[in-house]
């Protein structure tokens, strides 16, 4: 690890990603399992030809209700981390996630189990994806807290890789080992992460609001292990100071103060609209469908194509990783969502003759979908997480991060529950691109309204920015404080606060 600032906060937050595996994996092997002859056959049903097939209907609940899980996971996720803390979550999770895959491997044919299954490996997957994210930005530097959290996108990517090779590799084999083996394989992540979850320390922020200061101290060490002067106390004292101030306005936060509290609703907003948005602009039709859309218009190997995808992919958020601290987001999210939206509209456009289309037209569209997943993983995949977390400051921070959680998973549950209809029952076809296109300019909204320039800064700041009612488009122009600075900043907002009071005494 020499040579890497951080070796050991970036190792736990490699371990808290693992969590995007579950997530990323799931969307593209069932993708592919879903239009192998062999599952069609086991659970599909009998057409007017004599056939099997999985009907539109059937494959939206197939696929979809893993989100409904999801959802609920996120939203659970709030609580039990406030009572079990970020470690408990994760095992919590993890639990969820072998009952849901044993549940699917025990059968060939039943419907039901294998949606059951997917709703209760949805929960677990759920749990990861409103804890993950939290945990790594309560222990990552604020200088690294960009390139950290774009870590779940990149862990995403990479499970995105392997579950596509695992289905080129099942594609022509005829028994239930073609789809029990996909299925079966996500097992290997929760193993993981039970065998490592005993040496990842507990969030310090976590033990130190519930009153376990030397264990907190511990946690720190070991986060910084690597530089043998480092002395825990001003980090301590720093989050200390942060957890009282934010006991003394606890009778002000709750639940209902995320919709009363024009503050409190803005940070609601800005971090739910992130992912909102990050999903709007027609991503999934790929990540859930790319298999099935890309057989359908007609390409000789959808399987190696999607595999290749998930390739350049990896390379794409790599590049969006290391570059994270040196591209102003505001622009790049501007031309990233311009180049998706010709992208999306280029697509929907060259559906407009109908029926099926020729070899030559499938070959176009689907260039124009790897187009359009380049640019959306360049600045969208990475950022969407990262802004959301970011965004989530303050007493409410749970809360907040796990209404944004489940407003992802909302959206990514519409998405995916409605494509087989648009696409098949009102026979759009590639023209559903144009759905897609209109739903482009609210992510434009967003980025205009909601995204500022918060490289480098602390978590403070960001709240500072709320209570001070400053626009988004004006946040990189506000002075910045160094990460030396920390413990100045905080008697000066203690100050600060002390001159409020007085002023609203005199008023």
């Amino acid at each position: 690890m020499a040579g890497i600032k951080y070796p050991y906060i970036w190792l736990f937050c490699g371990f808290a990603a693992l969590g995007a595996c579950l997530y990323g994996y799931d969307g593209v092997y069932f993708n592919g399992v879903s239009t192998l002859d062999v599952f069609v056959r086991h659970f599909g049903e009998l057409n007017s030809d004599g056939e099997y097939e999985i009907s539109p209907s059937q494959l939206s609940i197939m696929t979809s209700m893993i989100n409904v899980g999801e959802l609920v996971g996120s939203l659970t996720a709030a609580p039990l981390n406030d009572w079990f803390g970020r470690k408990g979550v994760f095992l919590t999770g993890t639990i969820a996630i072998v009952v849901g895959v044993i549940l699917q491997l025990v059968t060939s044919s039943s419907n039901v189990m294998i949606t059951a299954g997917r709703v209760i490996l949805g929960y677990g997957v759920g749990n990861f994806s409103a804890t993950s994210p939290l945990y790594m930005g309560e222990i990552a530097p604020e200088s690294m807290r960009g390139p950290l959290l774009m870590c779940w996108q990149l862990t995403l990517s990479v499970s995105q890789i392997i579950a596509a090779a695992i289905n080129r590799g099942v594609v022509n084999n005829k028994t239930t080992f073609a789809y029990r083996f996909p299925i079966g394989f996500q097992l290997l992540f929760p193993a993981v992460i039970i065998f490592g979850i005993w040496w990842v320390p507990e969030s310090p922020r976590w033990l130190l609001r519930k009153g376990k200061s030397e264990k907190a101290r511990k946690a720190l060490q070991l986060l910084h292990r690597e530089d043998k002067t480092y002395d825990p106390q001003p980090m301590i004292k720093v989050i200390q100071d942060d957890l009282d101030r934010e006991k003394e306005m606890e009778e002000e936060g709750g639940w209902l103060q995320l919709l009363t509290d024009p503050i409190e609703r803005r940070k609601v907003i800005y971090s739910a609209g992130a992912l909102v948005a990050q999903q709007i602009n027609g991503i999934q039709w790929f990540y859930y469908f790319g298999t099935v859309f890309s057989k359908a218009i007609g390409l000789s190997d959808p399987f190696l194509m999607t595999l290749i995808v998930f390739i350049i992919q990896v390379f794409v958020v790599l590049a969006a990783v290391l570059l994270a601290n040196k591209l102003p987001r505001r622009p790049l999210l501007m031309i990233t969502t311009g180049i998706m939206t010709v992208s999306i509209f280029v697509v929907g456009c060259l559906g407009i003759p109908g029926g099926q289309p020729s070899n030559t037209i499938g070959k176009v569209i689907i260039s124009f979908v790897i187009i359009e997943i380049v640019a959306f993983n360049f600045a969208w995949g990475p950022l969407g997480w990262t802004i959301a977390s970011e965004m989530a400051v303050g007493r409410n921070r749970n809360k907040i991060y796990a209404i944004a959680v489940a407003a992802f998973w909302i959206t990514v549950w519409v998405t995916v529950f409605t494509l087989p209809y648009l696409y098949y029952s009102a026979n759009l076809g590639p023209k559903t691109g144009f759905v897609y296109t209109g739903l482009c300019f609210i992510t434009w909204a967003y980025v205009y309204f909601c995204v500022g320039e918060v490289t480098g800064r602390s978590m403070e700041e960001i709240n500072g920015f709320f209570r001070d009612g400053i626009p988004a488009r004006k946040w990189r122009e506000q002075p910045k404080r160094g990460e030396g600075a920390v413990d100045s900043a905080h008697v000066q907002g203690s100050d600060a606060s002390v001159v409020e009071v007085g002023n609203n005494e005199k008023a």
